[in-house]
């Protein structure tokens, strides 16, 4: 029996995205993750969650397919191009691409380039070669895409429509909303205090009631969010 192929798709015409949901439906041993209109929101997915295989469109704002390729390029996820655009086939091939389907791609093409890793589904991969959980986060501000380290980061607040990341030295400020966030943050090294404010759990120096303290700062614990903060920290105290 195959082992199930884990894959997601990355493109920004919904059109296209319902094209390869339905080809990856006939397939039983594929098995979607999800998909993305995004290609950053995509990119923090696969820092965070291994996946095997993905479905990549080349021309897309902010973050083409070549560049989100070349930035997962360390991991061991296996790459298929999926675009209109044939003249950039030779440059897929620098970030070793499994294969470069061209749209509209039929079903019988589909399956020929999925095919090529099944083979590699019934080899165990050696323990030296399995991945590491990443350690990076990539956050969008104004026109530029920071790469910025999960353990650098200390407190998250909103302020109106913006997230403002708090590392060391300087504050990162990104356009997103609190469910984004708290959807691109590992759940065992952060917690929501207050309706406003993430905090880094190692990164606690203080606790009391109506508080936390962070590298000095005062961080409130909105009563929303008390229960579950002190059930996480194990706080036992009066």
């Amino acid at each position: 029996m195959t082992t199930a192929l884990n894959c997601i798709i990355v493109d920004d015409e919904y059109g296209a995205i319902e094209v390869l949901e339905g080809y990856v439906s006939k397939v039983p041993w594929l098995t979607l993750s999800a998909s993305f209109s995004d290609p950053l929101a995509a990119l923090n997915h696969l820092s965070h969650r291994p996946t095997d295989l993905v479905f990549l469109d080349i021309n897309m704002p902010d973050l083409g397919g070549l560049q989100l390729a070349r930035l997962i390029q360390a991991q061991s996820t296996a790459i298929i191009f999926c675009t209109a655009y044939p003249q950039h086939a030779l440059a897929s091939y620098e970030v070793e691409a499994l294969d470069y389907l061209l749209k509209p791609i039929p079903f019988e093409r589909f399956l020929r380039a999925v095919n090529k890793l099944k083979s590699c589904l019934t080899e165990p991969v050696p323990e030296a070669e399995k991945s590491e959980p990443t350690k990076q986060l990539f956050v969008k501000s104004g026109s530029q895409i920071h790469q910025i380290e999960i353990n650098d980061i200390s407190v998250i607040r909103k302020d109106g429509h913006y997230i403002i990341f708090q590392l060391p030295g300087k504050e990162l400020l990104s356009r997103m909303t609190f469910q984004e966030l708290l959807s691109l943050l590992p759940e065992d090294k952060f917690i929501q205090v207050h309706r406003s404010y993430v905090v880094a759990l190692e990164k606690i120096q203080i606790i009391q009631k109506q508080f936390v303290q962070v590298e000095g700062r005062e961080i409130p614990i909105g009563d929303a969010h008390k229960d579950a903060f002190f059930q996480k920290v194990n706080y036992i105290g009066n």
